[in-house]
């Protein structure tokens, strides 16, 4: 086996652990909560205690602790989440839509604003010192620093309220009844309501590419191999092109680590928004205590970032030869 094999499987091992460990503090947690999702229900009539007991002993809630963490763990290794106690259907028939709307929503974003800011960003550090590279890591740093949904709201007032030029909530209009994915996200109702929280979205995240491009490139400028190059006769943009090629290392671990991690931080992006997105789904599951609901989504979270950080390790040393598959610098 080779030393490459060896690091695949230590960081696999590690990464079943830590999903070990997320679904386990999700099941504690949930079960720590004060209420239970069926005290709603009583108040209002709708269920006796009678039936209350029926549905407990249905979902398993009137089984000791350690026999439901089991049943529980069984459902997550199988994809089998159950059903949604409040809704009265199965989970992922539940949160497949959701995280498809997630997905449609901020992929896109990602990868956009991967793509403008770190070009923008080693635009800037290859012309360190100038406004524009004060300005851009300003503009940047300010939007990054305050909370998505402040930003959030302080575009719906002046587009939405003022200017009109976009609607404040929602995926699709009220009036809309579309049929299948094709004509929910192919049409221009679906644009319309789409560009501002993507606009959201690419401007909070754009301040972290910029800074890793542009901070690569400046590490970059002085280095002996392009001082080569410039000997060679190469112009300053062909000089910029070899600086930002060699700097996208990091660029591209960080791409894969926020793409992980891409549903948890935009959250209150899509609650403010009403984007009918699976962190909308999971904000309001947590207020229902529909707990097949949490754990399943709270679950696909926590996999993804675990992922992730798996390709993002793997991919570092892969394609960067400084690093030994121990972690360490090689010799």
């Amino acid at each position: 086996m080779t030393k490459f094999q060896r690091f695949l499987l230590k960081r696999l091992a590690i990464s079943i652990l830590l999903t070990l460990v997320a679904v386990s503090v999700i099941f504690v947690v949930l079960r720590l909560l004060p209420g239970s999702p069926f005290e709603a229900l009583v108040t209002s009539g709708n269920l006796n205690q009678e039936q209350i007991t029926e549905i407990r002993s249905t979902y398993g809630l009137d089984e000791p602790m350690w026999s439901q963490y089991v049943s529980y763990l069984t459902s997550l290794l199988t994809f089998n989440f159950g059903y949604s106690i409040l809704r009265s259907q199965p989970v992922w028939t539940v949160l497949e839509p959701r995280l498809i709307n997630s997905l449609i929503l901020l992929v896109p974003a990602l990868v956009t604003t991967a793509v403008l800011s770190s070009l923008t960003g080693m635009y800037a550090g290859w012309n360190r010192g100038s406004r524009f590279e004060k300005a851009s890591i300003v503009s940047t740093t300010l939007l990054r620093s305050t909370p998505v949904f402040i930003t959030a709201i302080f575009f719906i007032i002046v587009f939405a309220y003022n200017l009109e030029i976009v609607p404040a909530l929602g995926m699709r209009s009220i009036r809309a009844t579309p049929e299948g994915y094709f004509e929910t996200f192919v049409s221009l109702d679906f644009l319309h309501h789409y560009m501002l929280p993507f606009a959201i979205a690419v401007l909070y995240y754009s301040g972290d590419f910029l800074l890793l491009a542009r901070n690569g490139v400046v590490e970059k400028r002085g280095s002996e191999f392009l001082k080569l190059h410039r000997a060679k006769g190469l112009t300053e943009t062909q000089q910029l092109a070899r600086a930002g090629r060699n700097s996208m290392l990091p660029i591209l671990t960080y791409f894969t680590l926020r793409l992980g991690m891409i549903f948890q931080g935009l959250i209150l992006l899509e609650v403010v928004f009403s984007w009918p997105g699976i962190g909308r789904e999971l904000v309001l599951a947590i207020q229902q205590q529909d707990y097949p609901l949490v754990q399943a989504a709270v679950f696909i979270m926590a996999l993804a970032v675990i992922i992730a950080n798996l390709v993002a390790d793997v991919l570092y040393a892969y394609f960067d030869p400084t690093i030994s598959a121990n972690g360490g610098e090689s010799a």
